[in-house]
């Protein structure tokens, strides 16, 4: 397919050769088949990788057989070091016998030192905690928080009083009552803060400046903006900025207060479920912290409800917390500590309680490996899956492809195709241009450019080539690679002598006719009329069948429309313009004719525009009988022997005829002749002339076809 947006293609960018010999393009298919295989193997190793992100089950010991064989389940392990299924398997056995060798060593450990130490680092941690949690809860709600919240709150009131009753005093004189109060003091701002953002432009402020009210939206005298420009001024007043900073100050700590959330007495139980198994002290005093959580959160409550329901009274009534020193829940952090080093080190000693703990830990990781082993297979198969895919990618490289393809293209291809464009160029008359062929291979396809033979480097070819030199060589490649199609390929060409001068569409038309006399179909999409007529020219020169069809459009949404009655008025001959000349004529007869009606001028015009060029074409087509035709560049010059002239009768007919229609046609009179419309009659008149003419010469050919060939012996004819 050749047309405008492939010629771009031929002239400015880079290629690929479709069409290669057999060796080639094998290899551009092991290329194609590589590509794609890495393409299906990069979106099965995304999935897998996606797959591969979510985290293995937690809770193994370090330093057990298990947690070995599972810290190779990594995406960086290789192939050959990643565990079996049945290493993993063999690690996952479960039975009767194991669970009863756990219960009994955990029995035995309970007193061990190292269980010992354990729990009281869990304890310690569990206190440590809790008494992060008492700290933060004295400081958001304790007695002291309470006080200073309840200043911010009546701060806040009292500066807001200041506010309004400095605003009552500057603006006593407006009529509207209340003015300074917190509700007109934010509508005021956000009416300040708009007018900001919409009369940027103006000077400052805007509120004021602008010229409109941006509340009402009405124009603002000299009264209302002085009026808003004071209103502006209170609002930078200290009275007020204080007030409102004192609001906010107070709102920030109230937001605190209604987000925070404490621990239940459950949940603080539970956490020191392990520091009160110690001992009765240890007992004793989680309860005690128990209560302290108990108190908290019906303080929190009440605290929260005066808040929402603004009874600010009611700050000062609230039941203080319990006595619950930090200093003794550090204590008891510093005495676990203490005693957990203490059997740490006697742990240390202990070789059966070191053994002892390392079976319960190997044993844990067993019976937890049997409870994930789904799990734990599914990663390692799709581990498994994930490295021979990528192993797969490896094999799917294009880089070896692509060199062999050079290699042989640059020893079977490039050659003939550089010969060949140099045999386009000179047929279709561009070897002025100096252009080369250079190819490369890209990820397996064989890519071609033609660059033009220039000491600077030419960055696109269009910027030096003028748009007829563009075509050609674009043309020139196109047919320069149809040698390696094959014949039994047709082609389409559209539009293909756009710019060219006219030698060069006769070269363009013998090339076309060529490649259709090797026994290609070739279809070919013009406008250009003298171009169609080389066509058939060069077709019938070199005998090969031509079939011609007419598209046109025919408004809105038909076009593309094959249609032997659309074509152009030029092609058509004596006998369909004689038949349109009637429908004109019928069509205007049927609309009331009217010779004083100017509205008709325009179809007449139309009318004997027909007329005259029907005359011209008589002449053409019957007299010369087509020796000489308009948009053909040869004269025929044995159809004169069918010319069939009357120079003495002929030539008065022909004058009278066309000068009556040129008067009508369109020519601009001379002031002192009369400009009316032919009456109907008179159109009749010229109709019937034309046609008798063209009746009388048809009869005549007629007549001196039937005389015989020349070259048979001339009879003679009275002319």
């Amino acid at each position: 397919m050749f047309d405008t947006a492939s010629a771009r293609v031929y002239v400015d960018k880079e290629r690929k050769i479709e069409f290669l010999p057999y060796e080639l393009d094998l290899l551009n298919k092991l290329g194609l088949a590589a590509r794609s295989l890495d393409g299906d193997f990069k979106t099965q190793e995304d999935a897998l990788n996606d797959q591969l992100r979510v985290a293995l089950p937690t809770g193994f010991s370090k330093d057990t057989a298990v947690s070995g064989v599972l810290a190779k389940l990594i995406p960086e392990t290789p192939l050959s070091d990643l565990p079996s299924k049945e290493d993993i398997e063999k690690h996952a056995v479960w039975r009767d016998e194991e669970q009863t060798e756990l219960d009994r060593l955990v029995e035995e450990s309970k007193n061990d030192p190292a269980a010992m130490a354990r729990l009281r680092r869990e304890a310690k941690q569990a206190l440590a905690t809790v008494r992060g949690n008492i700290s933060d809860c004295e400081s958001k709600i304790g007695d002291a928080a309470i006080r200073a919240l309840s200043e911010k709150q009546k701060d806040a009131v009292r500066k807001r009083e200041a506010a309004e009753a400095a605003a009552s005093e500057l603006f006593k004189e407006q009529p509207i009552p209340d003015i300074g109060s917190e509700t007109w003091g934010q509508m005021l701002k956000y009416a300040r803060d708009f007018a900001m953002e919409v009369f940027s432009d103006r000077e400052a402020p805007q509120i004021s400046t602008a010229g409109r009210c941006v509340l009402c939206q009405q124009e603002l005298d000299d009264d209302a903006s002085a009026r808003l420009k004071a209103f502006d001024e209170y609002l930078e007043d200290r009275a007020a900025a204080d007030a409102a900073a004192a609001k906010k100050g107070f709102e920030q700590a109230a937001t605190l207060v209604l987000n925070y959330s404490i621990k239940s007495q459950q949940e603080v139980g539970t956490l020191l479920a392990g520091f009160s198994a110690l001992d009765d002290d240890s007992k004793a005093f989680a309860v005690k912290i128990c209560a302290y959580f108990e108190k908290a959160i019906a303080r929190l409550t009440l605290l929260k409800k005066a808040l929402g329901e603004s009874e600010f009274k009611n700050l000062d009534k609230l039941e203080p917390l319990p006595d619950l020193p930090v200093d003794l829940i550090y204590a008891d952090e510093k005495k676990l500590a203490d005693d957990s080093e203490e059997f740490d080190r006697l742990a240390a000693d202990d070789q059966e309680s070191l053994k002892r703990a390392l079976r319960i830990a190997e044993l844990n990781d067993r019976k937890k490996l049997s409870q994930e082993i789904v799990v734990i297979l599914d990663r390692r198969a799709k581990l498994e899956e994930r490295l021979k895919i990528g192993g797969c990618r490896g094999l799917c490289q294009l880089t070896p492809i692509t060199r062999q393809i050079t290699l042989r293209r640059r020893k079977l291809l490039t050659p003939s195709l550089k010969d060949a464009l140099k045999d386009e160029l000179s047929a279709l008359r561009h070897t002025h241009i100096p252009v080369d062929l250079n190819d490369r291979g890209d990820l397996g396809n064989s890519i071609v450019e033609v660059a033009l033979s220039a000491q600077q480097r030419v960055a696109n070819n269009s910027e030096v080539l003028s748009e007829g030199e563009q075509r050609g060589l674009a043309l020139a490649c196109f047919l320069a690679e149809l040698e390696e199609i094959g014949r039994d390929h047709g082609i389409i060409v559209d539009d293909p002598v756009s710019s060219l001068d006219h030698s060069r569409m006769q070269s363009v038309a013998c090339r076309l006719a060529e490649e259709a006399a090797k026994g290609r179909q070739v279809i070919v999409f013009t406008h250009n009329i003298l171009f169609h007529h080389m066509l058939s020219s060069e077709a019938r020169r070199v005998q090969v069948a031509c079939h011609e069809e007419w598209m046109s459009s025919l408004g809105g949404s038909r076009f593309g429309i094959i249609d032997d009655a659309q074509k152009p008025r030029q092609m058509k001959d004596v006998s369909k313009r004689l038949a349109e000349i009637d429908d004109d004529f019928r069509e205007l007869s049927d609309s009331q004719y009217d010779h004083t009606d100017e509205s008709f001028r325009e179809p007449v015009v139309g009318l004997y525009t027909q007329l005259r060029d029907t005359w011209e074409r008589i002449v053409e087509e019957i007299l010369l009988n087509k020796a000489v035709q308009r948009f053909r560049p040869e004269i025929m010059t044995q159809r004169l022997e069918e010319a069939c002239i009357d120079p003495k009768n002929d030539y008065p007919l022909i004058f009278e005829g066309m000068k009556r229609c040129s008067h009508y046609s369109g020519h601009d009179l001379a002031e002192n002749l009369p400009d009316q419309l032919p009456e109907a009659d008179d159109i009749i008149k010229d109709i019937e002339a034309l046609k008798a003419f063209s009746d009388m010469a048809s009869q005549r050919k007629k007549a001196l076809r039937k005389s015989g060939r020349y070259e048979d012996g001339v009879k003679a004819i009275l002319l």
